[in-house]
């Protein structure tokens, strides 16, 4: 992840909204962010890991993070990022959080939208989760990007475990933590195994013999089956035929007994057909004409009816006419002056607006003369400050005039800072010459108090130790000589005649050798020996002692001659800056004049701030009193120009007046004038509108009388057709009656009420003749069929007997047959699924060995645990090439066996020792190296064309010559194309790196950050 630009705003010490563009500081390789103690350094880092995962250092949730991120002075809190990611891809985050207007202490939830740059447009991201594009957890992070003021000592200090936790993520080392996935298979396979084995105790009474019994078996019952089936089917074709005649002679009887209920039903259905002749010829002739009758009848009530409403309803429209043509001729005198009192209400209306634009003349002509005297202020007031801005801007140019230049006085003061941080250095590099001198000078002494001269120590030393080893090994020899001369003396002394000898077996000792006790000689050569030794011990000490101060010597020789160098270069650095230094009327060695001629442009800045603040002030009263002016300005020429338009209105109106006379008019008050007004308005309109509506009304009944006498005549001649029809349906019925067999029309009426269902009987009486021929056919035809037949119910029951015992037989051994045939088959299904199942059990049993085996090999994790101290090892090689530079080779980092690290100490024979016996110092050093190593390894994976790294802390623990190193060290990253950022409150570092910000706290906008 490399950041490209970060917008802060409302968080923590930063008030106003600050932009940091890391272009610039990409471009240099390596960066300083510098600044006082709480001047808000820390909170970049903490902005920056917010905005990418919603997680700070300093707080958590439960802390009440968004109160206590947000800026004390602020409503509102703001992070921008923009970043490219390790593909190479650009993503912007921005997280914002407001607090609460009616509570102070509730700041509402962030809300956090991620987008990605695609063709120069920000397209928004359906996830806001940053660690699939990062490809890190928060913590590490943490420990591999940007490390926290706090946390750079944590990865050292971390446990096996989570270590191996850590090195699991970063490195992808899941990959390799196969136990549950060889687990989960091993538990499938036994699974299933078991399974198997389960199904396989079913089948072990399963055998080929069990299948050939069984199959001779079927063979057998078959042939029973067959003797019984043929038996069996002559009873079955017995039975039948004489179940088919008992058939024949039951349905003779039952067809007889249908055929008398027929004949007794006979006579009535015979009664049934006359009475629907009779129905159906009353229906054909009369039906039409009687409703034709009773429709007339009715229509010619209805009309009666009708006629009677409409003469009454003629009479009503007539006496209304009546009503309405007299109150006419009493409204028409008073309609026929309408015209001329219209005139005089015109004229009343004119009168009106007389008596009112005289009213408002008056008005105006007051207003006016006040305006006039507003004016009349307002230009005195625009004079006077307008003569007063003129003084005051005078006076600002003749004070800007003699103030110092701000340039000129910030290059000077810049020139000042660096010349002090130039000569601190100096101080520093001559302070660390002086500290090198007197440690060589120390160590010389040692050197001298060991050996003297050097050269003639070490030419005897060699010769010295040499002559001792010879000793020794030569002592050492005599010492064998005498123990085995101890022992012949006592083998001696033991032997006995007749018993054998321990070293020849020999029976007989003729010559036994009786020598003297040496045990005080062997003391005195042990003695001699252990002298010897320690001496040896002695002699190689003081090698080793003088080699490591030499060692320490040529160390600090190296380093002495390092420091000249850059002593050097530091004073061409020197000479170079008092070159730069071109400003006329200030020293270069005295800061005073610089220090008063700021002091004095303060104070300018100061009155002129103070003046441009009154300036404004005057300029705003001039623009309101300017405003104010043209406002009453226009204001009195509109009072002129109303004034003179109602005048010419007046004159107006008196020449509009037809009836009725100003002058009659001129002393009346208004509400006279308009209650004459409204009155005759109100008259008038009352006789137009009565008038009107009445004559409007009697034209409307006038016509509606016509209408309703034309109905009235319509009624009468629909009353006098209908008395025709009725009349001609009455000669109709009466022929119909003389031609039919009725006597009278009511007889007809009384046949035709009883409606009867002419289609339902038609079709009964047609079923019923069907049915009687039907039965005659049928009995006449089984009679011939039964013409030589006997049937006899014994002989039927007999063989219905027969073919019962013979179905039994037939039923149990069908049974036998297919009990016997499934069964058979079931066997041979089971047999076959038997050796399918076998040759699955032996598959499992070998496959769950090889499980077996894998998971005892993967358990515990112990393969990924192997795995990740193979990393941790390389891990901690790479960053020995760095700790051993930064620590001169006199320390080095390495992994025991239990995975943790250790520090070699050559100061010390080489023993180990605990990182946490290290200095502070020395734990920032081995901590740099560490996370170095780590953020190279985790990045080189994603192949970027460049690696960040940010740490906020360590310097303050670090001496002079150790910044050195670990600076050359951060400058060599450039190199390696990896970009590096720190963070210090230490202002000499600023000189050393090229590019930084500075952060510093302003009490009234916050925390400001600029560019150097």
């Amino acid at each position: 992840m490399i950041p490209l630009k970060l917008i802060l705003e409302g968080i923590y010490s930063y008030q106003d909204r600050q932009t940091i563009d890391f272009t610039a500081l990409l471009e240099a390789g390596l960066f300083g962010i510098f600044g006082a103690v709480g001047s808000g350094k820390s909170s970049i880092l903490e902005a920056i890991t917010y905005a990418l995962y919603g997680e700070t250092e300093r707080l958590n949730a439960r802390d009440k993070r968004g109160y206590n991120m947000m800026n004390l002075k602020s409503n509102k809190s703001y992070i921008e990022l923009d970043f490219v990611n390790f593909e190479g891809r650009t993503f912007r985050v921005t997280r914002e959080f407001k607090r609460n207007s009616k509570n102070f202490d509730d700041v509402k939830s962030p809300t956090v939208v991620l987008y990605e740059k695609l063709n120069d447009t920000w397209v928004p991201l359906e996830s806001s989760n940053t660690q699939r594009i990062i490809g890190l957890s928060y913590e590490n992070f943490k420990r591999t990007i940007i490390i926290p003021q706090g946390q750079f000592k944590e990865f050292i200090e971390l446990g096996a475990r989570e270590r191996t936790d850590m090195m699991k993520e970063i490195f992808q080392l899941h990959r390799f933590d196969l136990q549950d996935k060889v687990s989960t298979l091993y538990k499938k396979n036994q699974s299933e195994l078991d399974h198997l084995n389960g199904q396989l105790s079913g089948f072990e009474e399963i055998t080929s013999d069990l299948v050939s019994a069984t199959s001779a078996k079927l063979q057998v019952e078959l042939q029973s089956f067959a003797s019984i089936e043929s038996s069996h089917k002559l009873q079955h074709e017995k039975f039948m035929h004489l179940q088919k005649l008992k058939a024949d002679f039951l349905e003779l009887n039952q067809i007889k007994l249908r055929y008398e209920e027929l004949l007794e039903q006979k006579g009535p259905k015979e009664s049934l057909r006359l009475q629907l002749s009779q129905f159906e010829e009353a229906q054909a002739k009369f039906l039409h004409s009687l409703r034709s009758k009773e429709k007339l009848d009715l229509d010619k009530g209805s009309t009666q009816r009708k006629l009677a409403n409409a003469e009454v309803k003629k009479a009503e429209i007539q006496q209304l006419i009546q009503q309405h043509q007299s109150r006419i001729n009493v409204l028409k005198p008073k309609y026929e002056l309408l015209p001329q009192r219209r005139i005089q209400e015109l004229d009343l209306e004119l009168i009106k607006q007389l008596i009112t634009f005289s009213k408002e003349i008056k008005g105006l002509q007051d207003r006016a003369e006040k305006g006039r005297h507003f004016v009349s202020e307002a230009k005195k007031q625009q004079t006077h400050y307008k003569a007063k801005i003129q003084g005051t801007e005078s006076e600002i140019l003749n004070l800007k005039r003699a103030k110092p230049s701000p340039h000129e006085l910030m290059e000077l003061g810049q020139w000042y800072t660096r010349q002090q941080g130039i000569q601190q250095q100096e101080n520093d590099l001559n302070r660390q010459l002086v500290d090198l001198e007197n440690n060589a000078s120390d160590i010389r002494q040692e050197l001298q108090n060991f050996s003297g001269n050097l050269e003639e120590f070490q030419s005897t030393h060699a010769h010295v130790v040499q002559e001792l080893e010879q000793k020794l090994n030569k002592l050492q020899d005599e010492k064998a000589h005498l123990l085995l001369q101890q022992r012949l003396t006592q083998y001696a002394k033991n032997l006995k005649e007749g018993s054998p000898c321990p070293l020849c077996g020999a029976i007989e000792h003729p010559m036994v050798n009786h020598g003297q006790d040496i045990s005080l000689e062997i003391l005195a050569h042990e003695k001699l020996m252990t002298d010897t030794t320690e001496l040896l011990k002695l002699k190689q000490n003081q090698k080793f002692q003088v080699e490591k101060l030499v060692l320490r010597l040529q160390s600090l020789t190296d380093q002495k001659h390092e420091l000249n160098t850059k002593i050097q270069l530091h004073q061409s650095i020197k000479t170079a800056h008092i070159n730069e230094f071109v400003w006329t009327g200030y020293s270069s060695t005295d800061e005073s004049i610089y220090a008063s001629k700021k002091q004095e442009l303060s104070k300018i800045d100061t009155l002129i701030q103070a003046l441009e603040n009154q300036l404004a002030n005057d300029q705003t009263a001039l623009a309101s009193v300017e405003e104010n002016l043209e406002k009453y300005n226009k204001a009195l020429g509109q009072f002129e120009r109303d004034e003179v338009s109602k005048e010419a209105q007046i004159n107006q109106n008196i020449g509009n007046l037809k009836l009725l006379s100003w002058f009659d008019y001129q002393s009346k008050d208004a509400q006279t004038v308009e209650e004459e007004y409204n009155a005759i308005k109100t008259s008038n309109v009352t006789v137009e509108k009565e008038f009107v509506s009445i004559n409007d009304k009697l034209s409307e009944l006038k016509s509606q009388f016509a209408g309703q006498n034309s109905v009235v005549n319509a009624i009468l001649e629909r009353l006098q057709t209908i008395e025709i029809e009725i009349l001609e349906v009455d000669n109709t019925l009466q022929q119909h009656l003389l031609a039919s067999p009725f006597n009278a029309i009511e007889e007809v009426k009384q046949i035709l009420a009883q409606n009867l269902p002419v289609q339902q009987i038609r079709l009964e009486l047609e079923q019923f003749q069907i049915d009687f021929e039907s039965v005659k056919a049928q009995i006449a035809q089984l009679e011939h069929k039964l013409v030589d037949q006997v049937y006899e119910e014994t002989i039927f029951i007999e063989q219905e007997k027969a073919l019962k015992e013979s179905a039994q037989q037939l039923k149990e051994s069908t049974e036998n047959v297919a009990k016997l045939r499934q069964e058979l088959n079931q066997l041979m299904i089971s047999y076959d699924k038997k050796e399918i199942l076998l040759q699955q059990q032996m598959k499992l049993n070998l496959r769950n060995e090889n499980l077996k085996q894998l998971f005892n090999l993967f358990k515990g994790a112990g393969f990924v645990q192997y795995v990740s101290s193979i990393y941790l090892r390389q891990l901690c090689d790479h960053a020995n090439i760095r700790f051993h530079r930064m620590t001169r080779n006199q320390l080095s980092l390495q992994i025991n066996e239990n995975n943790e690290f250790e520090i070699i100490d050559y100061l010390n024979e080489g023993k180990s020792r605990s990182v946490k016996t290290l200095s502070g110092g020395q734990a920032f050093q081995v901590s740099l190296s560490l996370a170095l190593a780590l953020a190279e390894s985790v990045q080189s994976s994603t192949k970027a064309s460049k690696n960040f790294f940010f740490i906020d802390e360590g310097f303050g623990t670090q001496d002079n010559a150790s910044i050195n190193i670990v600076f050359e060290t951060l400058l060599e990253l450039r190199r390696e194309n990896r970009i590096v950022g720190i963070i210090s409150h230490v202002e000499e570092l600023k000189e050393r790196i090229p590019i930084s910000l500075s952060i510093e706290r302003d009490e009234e906008h916050g925390s400001q950050i600029f560019i150097n």
